[in-house]
């Protein structure tokens, strides 16, 4: 394991031939009609709540009617599953990360499907978004879709966990269908700030 320093946390990253950088962003399509969407759900609480409700929005206002599930058992760690994912999928979305351990698989995840040729956006809670990038960035990716959540993610009220999901879904769709090289330069010169109780006070 390898240590990176940000500002004040240390995160570990996985070492390997994975790190390499990223050639390019895969190709995007113009349209998600027609075309087969996997949504993986990295097993976190809430996440199937989340994805659930961005399924229905996607079916309903993009004509996205190809999407399937693909669900881990644990969020921390790899889907075990991604070479066949690649060979299901058109497009995937990838999370929900809002933990420090569900987020950074979620991205890693990511960054493996588009790796391989699929687009991806990854979904991240906003305190966990600074982390998501770092570790984007750690696995040679410097310009991952990054969809940010409102944080936290689990609520008493069921309607306003879905909630979440269904408002993501016009920003997953135009991540998706944008040109690749101009959703890399976004995210590589976004930064996501840190959120207000983890900045250090004087």
């Amino acid at each position: 394991m390898e240590a990176i320093l940000a500002d004040t946390q240390t995160v570990f990253l996985p070492t390997g031939p994975q790190r390499t950088a990223m050639t390019g962003p895969p190709e995007r399509p113009k349209s998600l009609a027609g075309l087969r969407i996997g949504l993986l759900d990295n097993g976190k609480e809430f996440s199937d709540v989340v994805l659930g409700a961005l399924e229905e929005t996607l079916r309903r206002d993009h004509g996205a009617s190809r999407i399937k599930f693909w669900r881990k058992g644990f969020p921390a760690k790899g889907a075990p599953f991604i070479a066949e994912m690649v060979a299901e999928s058109d497009a995937a979305i990838s999370g929900v990360g809002h933990c420090g351990s569900s987020s950074p698989w979620s991205v890693i995840d990511a960054v493996n499907l588009e790796r391989a040729g699929v687009p991806t956006v990854v979904l991240i809670s906003r305190s966990f978004c600074p982390l998501g990038q770092i570790v984007a960035r750690g696995q040679g990716h410097d310009g991952l879709a990054i969809v940010m959540l409102p944080h936290p993610i689990g609520e008493a009220d069921e309607a306003r966990i879905a909630r979440k999901g269904a408002d993501a879904a016009a920003e997953c769709v135009r991540l998706l269908t944008s040109p690749g090289e101009a959703v890399l330069r976004e995210f590589a010169a976004k930064t996501f700030s840190l959120p207000e109780h983890a900045v250090l006070r004087s």
